[in-house]
């Protein structure tokens, strides 16, 4: 707080007053730049469960990109943080209106909530890079008997996915927009 307020070219006192501690400096922070993650994207509700799918998860993505290593401190404390919520509802609503029940309807959007947040913590973790964790994977794979997990060598050492790419969150929302096409076709097919 102190090297903040120096390079504010405040007394430290002053910031205190407006910033209580560093935990609601970085609430203050990661709300901002999630805010403007989402004020970019000009959200406008979908009427087609896809296209409603595809704007909650990506526009949730880009939020939580945005905020970065400060995403966990995102709180929703003003009016305005509701719009967070908008693409989440009108997800939901565009899921039932396609015939699914409200709480499978909800259990897609935690999904698609649970790939957002964790394809945008995968590529923090990798940044352009490979996940810390591969090399590891690598030297423990080299000690294992020649001929075993030869199909896991390959993939690891072609780097075939690329956590938090965008290419692997388009592959992995495309999988689960094949589950929840079956789910709503299903629904039908039964009513």
């Amino acid at each position: 707080m102190q090297q903040l307020a120096v390079e504010m070219g405040v007394d430290r006192k002053t910031l205190h007053y407006h910033v209580e501690n560093r935990a609601t400096l970085l609430r203050m922070v990661a709300a901002d730049a999630f805010r403007e993650a989402l004020r970019q994207h000009h959200f406008t509700p979908q009427d087609d469960w896809r296209d409603a799918l595809r704007a909650f998860a990506t526009i949730t993505r880009d939020a939580v990109i945005s905020a970065g290593a400060w995403a966990s401190y995102v709180a929703m404390e003003k009016e305005e943080d509701l719009e967070a919520v908008r693409p989440a509802e009108a997800a939901a609503r565009a899921l039932v209106s396609a015939g699914l029940p409200e709480n499978e309807a909800g259990r897609v959007i935690a999904l698609l909530a649970e790939l957002a947040y964790t394809s945008a913590r995968d590529r923090a973790i990798t940044g352009a890079g490979t996940h810390p964790q591969e090399p590891e994977l690598e030297v423990a794979l080299e000690a294992a008997p020649e001929g075993e997990f030869a199909l896991v060598r390959r993939l690891v050492g072609a780097h075939s996915a690329s956590l938090g790419s965008d290419e692997q969150f388009a592959f992995d929302l495309n999988l689960i927009m094949l589950g929840v096409e079956k789910l709503v076709a299903d629904r039908h097919a039964a009513s």
